[in-house]
């Protein structure tokens, strides 16, 4: 089950993001068709997750992940608070089914591996460009690691890598968002930045 993901992001959007939420669960058809506009966010946002994970899941298996998306978002708007955007809601459900569907896929490689002789010698028969199941497991794994780290960083900390890096906006859009000072947002983000990579350093000498 995917855990609320609820953000304190553009808490100015929210009360109106609420209203329409509050409307569509109504029956209001409007409302409805202007959810539906602004929840076609869900797409952008699993395919840019995927490539700053390092775009490895393929484009048939982000299709699933935006559908496992959907049906999750749809069924709790009723949970929808307004505390943040429902872009920034929804992108919290994206993150979380992403992750799922990275971990289905190591536990399905993982399967696999006690016939990794024969699959080895198959995949070299067809391609010899596929990637190896460890090297994918691994790749996998470090992607993991990178999405804990993620998670572990303080709230102000966070939302600001989430939107520079997975949302690509600007450092004055960000501050203007945030109402904050461009340098505060940098500072932010180099701080939130620098901790992610000292933790991943640390990860890998532990290894």
């Amino acid at each position: 089950m995917v855990s609320d993901p609820q953000t304190k992001l553009d808490t100015g959007q929210g009360p109106a993001d609420l209203q329409l939420v509050r409307r569509a669960l109504r029956g209001d058809s409007s409302a409805v068709d202007e959810l539906l506009v602004r929840l076609s966010c869900v797409v952008r946002f699993v395919f840019r997750l995927n490539r700053m994970l390092g775009h490895r899941l393929p484009t048939e298996a982000l299709e699933d992940v935006v559908q496992q998306v959907y049906l999750a978002v749809w069924p709790r708007l009723d949970a929808y608070a307004g505390t943040a955007s429902i872009e920034s809601w929804v992108f919290g459900f994206a993150r979380n089914c992403l992750r799922a569907e990275s971990r289905r896929r190591i536990h399905r490689l993982r399967a696999v591996r006690p016939v990794g002789d024969q699959v080895e010698r198959e995949a070299d028969a067809h391609s010899a460009d596929e990637t190896e199941p460890d090297d994918e497991l691994r790749r996998i794994e470090g992607l993991e690691a990178l999405r804990d780290e993620l998670e572990r960083l303080a709230p102000v900390e966070r939302e600001v890598v989430e939107l520079r890096h997975l949302e690509g906006q600007s450092f004055e859009r960000i501050a203007a968002r945030l109402e904050l000072p461009a340098s505060t947002v940098k500072d932010r983000c180099y701080r939130a930045l620098s901790k992610m990579r000292g933790r991943l350093r640390r990860r890998d000498v532990r290894a």
